[in-house]
């Protein structure tokens, strides 16, 4: 499945509770988006869209993504 799928689906869950999101942070705690992407050599690029990532702005936490490629090619 795409990473911008998975995003989606949290967005939706969370987007809702951006306020009490952003309060937590206001307290203190930190959020991040982490993300981990395996991919093999025949695969394509994780592509995110301008909206996408319009919609995780509004919402606390940097974006971060850990890839990892086919183990072949180290």
């Amino acid at each position: 499945m795409e990473l911008e799928t998975h995003l989606h689906r949290l967005l939706v869950l969370l987007e809702p509770l951006a306020q009490p999101l952003w309060d937590l942070v206001d307290a203190g705690y930190w959020a991040n988006w982490f993300c981990f992407v395996a991919s093999e050599a025949t695969e394509h690029a994780v592509e995110l869209d301008r909206r996408l990532l319009s919609r995780l702005l509004a919402l606390p936490g940097d974006l971060w993504i850990d890839s990892c490629g086919d183990p072949d090619d180290e």
